[in-house]
Protein backbone atom coordinates (compact mmCIF):
# COMPACT_ATOMS: atom_id res chain seq x y z
CA UNK A 1 0.00 0.00 0.00
CA UNK A 2 1.35 3.40 -0.97
CA UNK A 3 1.85 5.86 1.89
CA UNK A 4 0.35 9.33 1.48
CA UNK A 5 2.75 12.26 1.31
CA UNK A 6 2.61 14.43 4.40
CA UNK A 7 1.56 18.01 3.65
CA UNK A 8 4.35 20.52 4.26
CA UNK A 9 3.52 23.86 5.86
CA UNK A 10 5.75 26.89 6.36
CA UNK A 11 4.69 29.20 9.19
CA UNK A 12 6.08 32.73 8.84
CA UNK A 13 5.53 34.74 12.01
CA UNK A 14 7.76 37.08 14.01
CA UNK A 15 5.86 36.51 17.27
CA UNK A 16 7.29 33.34 18.83
CA UNK A 17 4.11 32.63 20.85
CA UNK A 18 1.91 32.71 17.76
CA UNK A 19 4.46 30.67 15.80
CA UNK A 20 4.44 28.01 18.54
CA UNK A 21 0.62 28.07 18.73
CA UNK A 22 0.32 27.50 14.98
CA UNK A 23 2.89 24.70 15.08
CA UNK A 24 1.02 22.99 17.91
CA UNK A 25 -2.41 23.23 16.26
CA UNK A 26 -1.06 22.01 12.91
CA UNK A 27 1.17 19.27 14.34
CA UNK A 28 -0.17 16.59 11.99
CA UNK A 29 1.54 18.38 9.11
CA UNK A 30 5.23 18.58 8.31
CA UNK A 31 5.96 22.01 9.84
CA UNK A 32 8.80 24.45 9.14
CA UNK A 33 8.98 27.95 10.58
CA UNK A 34 10.51 31.31 9.71
CA UNK A 35 10.81 34.42 11.89
CA UNK A 36 10.54 36.92 9.03
CA UNK A 37 10.14 37.28 5.30
CA UNK A 38 13.87 37.02 4.58
CA UNK A 39 14.10 33.65 6.27
CA UNK A 40 10.84 32.53 4.63
CA UNK A 41 11.98 33.37 1.11
CA UNK A 42 15.27 31.53 1.70
CA UNK A 43 13.37 28.44 2.85
CA UNK A 44 10.91 28.67 -0.05
CA UNK A 45 13.83 28.81 -2.52
CA UNK A 46 15.34 25.60 -1.11
CA UNK A 47 12.21 23.55 -0.29
CA UNK A 48 8.73 22.86 -1.59
CA UNK A 49 5.79 23.75 0.65
CA UNK A 50 2.16 22.87 0.05
CA UNK A 51 0.94 25.71 2.26
CA UNK A 52 2.49 28.91 3.62
CA UNK A 53 0.86 30.74 6.51
CA UNK A 54 2.36 34.22 6.84
CA UNK A 55 1.92 37.26 9.01
CA UNK A 56 1.70 40.56 7.14
CA UNK A 57 3.71 42.91 9.33
CA UNK A 58 7.16 41.64 10.22
CA UNK A 59 10.65 43.12 10.45
CA UNK A 60 12.94 43.09 7.41
CA UNK A 61 10.80 41.65 4.61
CA UNK A 62 7.04 41.90 5.26
CA UNK A 63 4.46 39.22 4.51
CA UNK A 64 3.27 41.05 1.41
CA UNK A 65 6.65 40.34 -0.19
CA UNK A 66 6.44 36.66 0.78
CA UNK A 67 3.00 36.43 -0.85
CA UNK A 68 4.23 38.15 -4.02
CA UNK A 69 7.33 35.94 -4.17
CA UNK A 70 5.18 32.81 -3.88
CA UNK A 71 2.75 34.07 -6.51
CA UNK A 72 5.60 34.76 -8.95
CA UNK A 73 7.89 31.78 -8.30
CA UNK A 74 5.81 29.04 -6.65
CA UNK A 75 2.23 29.69 -7.83
CA UNK A 76 0.99 26.21 -6.87
CA UNK A 77 1.74 26.89 -3.20
CA UNK A 78 -1.38 27.78 -1.20
CA UNK A 79 -1.12 30.89 1.00
CA UNK A 80 -3.00 32.02 4.10
CA UNK A 81 -2.26 35.53 5.40
CA UNK A 82 -2.75 36.25 9.10
CA UNK A 83 -2.68 39.74 10.56
CA UNK A 84 -3.82 41.91 13.41
CA UNK A 85 -4.15 44.69 10.83
CA UNK A 86 -7.17 43.53 8.89
CA UNK A 87 -8.32 46.62 7.05
CA UNK A 88 -10.29 46.07 3.87
CA UNK A 89 -7.24 47.31 1.97
CA UNK A 90 -4.93 44.74 3.63
CA UNK A 91 -7.33 41.91 2.83
CA UNK A 92 -7.82 43.06 -0.79
CA UNK A 93 -4.08 43.54 -1.34
CA UNK A 94 -3.29 40.10 0.11
CA UNK A 95 -5.74 38.40 -2.24
CA UNK A 96 -4.58 40.52 -5.19
CA UNK A 97 -0.98 39.51 -4.44
CA UNK A 98 -1.93 35.82 -4.50
CA UNK A 99 -3.20 34.80 -1.05
CA UNK A 100 -5.91 32.15 -0.94
CA UNK A 101 -7.31 33.30 2.41
CA UNK A 102 -6.95 35.96 5.11
CA UNK A 103 -7.37 35.40 8.86
CA UNK A 104 -7.66 38.33 11.26
CA UNK A 105 -5.88 38.03 14.61
CA UNK A 106 -7.00 36.98 17.07
CA UNK A 107 -8.55 33.87 15.55
CA UNK A 108 -9.79 30.66 17.13
CA UNK A 109 -8.41 27.18 16.61
CA UNK A 110 -11.67 26.33 14.85
CA UNK A 111 -11.28 29.29 12.44
CA UNK A 112 -7.68 28.30 11.70
CA UNK A 113 -8.52 24.65 11.06
CA UNK A 114 -11.52 25.58 8.90
CA UNK A 115 -9.45 28.02 6.85
CA UNK A 116 -6.63 25.51 6.34
CA UNK A 117 -9.19 22.86 5.40
CA UNK A 118 -10.87 25.19 2.90
CA UNK A 119 -7.59 26.25 1.31
CA UNK A 120 -6.38 22.66 1.03
CA UNK A 121 -9.88 21.48 0.13
CA UNK A 122 -9.00 20.54 -3.41
CA UNK A 123 -6.11 18.39 -2.17
CA UNK A 124 -6.76 14.76 -1.28
CA UNK A 125 -4.08 14.76 1.41
CA UNK A 126 -5.74 17.18 3.81
CA UNK A 127 -7.78 14.37 5.34
CA UNK A 128 -4.65 13.12 7.14
CA UNK A 129 -5.39 15.59 9.95
CA UNK A 130 -8.02 14.17 12.33
CA UNK A 131 -9.18 17.73 13.08
CA UNK A 132 -10.68 17.83 9.57
CA UNK A 133 -12.83 14.72 9.91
Amino acid sequence: MEEKKKISVLIVEDDENIRDFLREVLDDFLISTARDGDEAIAKIRESKFDLVITDLRMPNVPGEEVVRFLHDYKPATKVIVISGYSSQYAVTQSVTNGANAFLSKPFSIKELIQTVSNVLGSDENHDQNPNYR
